[in-house]
Formats: structure tokens, C-alpha cells, sequence
């Protein structure tokens, strides 16, 4: 995921940390209270005092409740809270409030790069299209130079597919639509994802950090042919 990866292997190093700790605490709790309180071979006690027809004895702690209630939550706040880098990234607006600020004039490269905190940044962006539709995809470099964008076909497991080739260190931006059924655009070298709906236009930012070769899936269910609808991304 050479677009967005600083930012999602972070993440994911936190979340395997706190999965580890919080799994250490439950199953050793679980472990400690099914060997210590386990009755010895013969001895059958009522430790309870369990009476026929008599409540049980009521073990209520609120200090324990309290505890067990408001650190998982605070912890789910926290993950919560990571999370949205991410999603910033992926969702960064245009313009100068934007990671990749305007779309570029002619003659303008992004020169993107990954900075300190994981972010792609970028000079400007170029503008592409992408259509789905039953059981294929399209491919529109506008008017954009062949040097920085462009279309063709490639044999992807015997079978020619859309190719589209893109230029390392520049961003794009796809404006992305359906033509019959909802599709999903998944962009494994890039960690991206997102659904393209018939009639309504969505976007993607494609940020082409390095040399990457990968293919674009459709990650929502379309018909007979939805697993074989493929396409080839090359970033050279």
C-alpha cells in the first residue's frame, strides 16, 4: 500500500499491541480462576452457600464494574480516535486546506512524497476517470500527457484487461461512477477503497508514491462475472 502505508501499519501496530494486552488480561484472568478455584479430588464444598429455594449470594463490587466499564471504553475512544488518520488521508479535501492542494496547470508535476507523519503530500494533482460497469472497467486520461497517464490492455491470467499506467510521484484524482449496478474500485498497491454507485460520481485519491504493479478489484458484489472484474495498475 505504497500510498497510504506508514499510516496503516501504524495502526495496525497498535492494534495487534493493545489485542495482545487486553487478550493477556482476559484469558490469564480466565486461566487463574479455572485452576485456583477448582475443587480438589473428593471435596464437593458449597463455597456459595447455595440453599434449595434461596437467592444466591450476591458478589456485587462496583469498584470492579466501574473499572471493567470506563478503561475498555476509554480504550475504544483511543482506537477510535487513530483511526481517523487514515481516513484523513484517503478523504483530504482539495485546495490549499488539502494534502495535495489544486488540481495541476500544464507543465506542473506533484512531486509527491510521504512526510514525517505517514501523509502523502503533494505540489497538485492530475484529474482521470474511471467507469464500472458489468463486468469491466473503463479507463479516461482526459487530456492529460501519455507520459503522465495512459490506457491500454494487458494479459492478466490469459484474459486482456484494462491496463492503466501511471507515472511515479505524481497524485491523481479519479472521479469514479456506475453505469448499471453499484461497484466497489479496491486499490490494494494503493490502501484504497471505495464504491462507485450508477448515477452519482465519487472520488479516490490515487497517490503514485513509487514503481508498484498490482490489480484493481471490485470489492462489491455485481453479478455472474464480479470476481473476474479486473483491471492492471502500473506505476513506473
Amino acid at each position: 500500500m505504497a500510498g497510504v502505508t506508514p499510516l496503516y501499519d501504524a495502526i495496525w501496530d497498535d492494534y495487534i499491541l493493545w489485542s495482545l494486552f487486553v487478550g493477556a488480561i482476559a484469558f490469564g484472568w480466565l486461566y487463574h480462576h479455572s485452576f485456583f478455584y477448582r475443587s480438589k479430588d473428593g471435596e464437593n464444598p458449597n463455597i456459595d452457600n447455595l440453599e434449595v429455594g434461596v437467592f444466591p449470594k450476591d458478589y456485587d463490587n462496583l469498584r470492579l464494574e466501574v473499572t471493567w466499564t470506563v478503561l475498555p471504553f476509554i480504550l475504544i475512544i483511543w482506537l477510535t480516535y487513530i483511526s481517523w488518520a487514515p481516513l484523513d488521508a484517503v478523504w483530504s479535501a482539495t485546495g490549499p486546506d488539502g494534502y495535495h492542494g489544486s488540481e495541476c496547470q500544464e507543465g506542473e508535476w506533484s512531486e509527491n512524497y510521504i512526510d514525517a507523519d505517514g501523509y502523502v503530500r503533494s505540489s497538485c494533482y492530475h484529474d482521470l476517470g474511471i467507469t464500472g460497469q458489468q463486468w469491466f472497467w473503463e479507463f479516461d486520461c482526459y487530456e492529460l500527457s501519455e507520459d503522465i497517464c495512459s490506457t491500454g490492455y494487458a494479459t492478466v491470467e490469459g484474459e486482456l484487461k484494462p491496463q492503466l499506467t501511471l507515472k511515479t510521484g505524481e497524485t491523481y484524482l479519479a472521479t469514479m461512477t456506475s453505469i448499471d449496478v453499484t461497484h466497489a474500485v479496491k486499490n490494494p498497491g494503493f490502501g484504497m477503497m471505495e464504491d462507485v454507485q450508477p448515477g452519482q460520481i465519487t472520488y479516490l485519491w490515487m497517490p503514485a508514491v513509487e514503481d508498484i504493479s498490482f490489480l484493481m478489484l471490485c470489492a462489491e458484489y455485481c453479478g455472474d462475472n464480479h470476481a473476474y472484474m479486473t483491471a492492471q495498475i502500473l506505476v513506473e
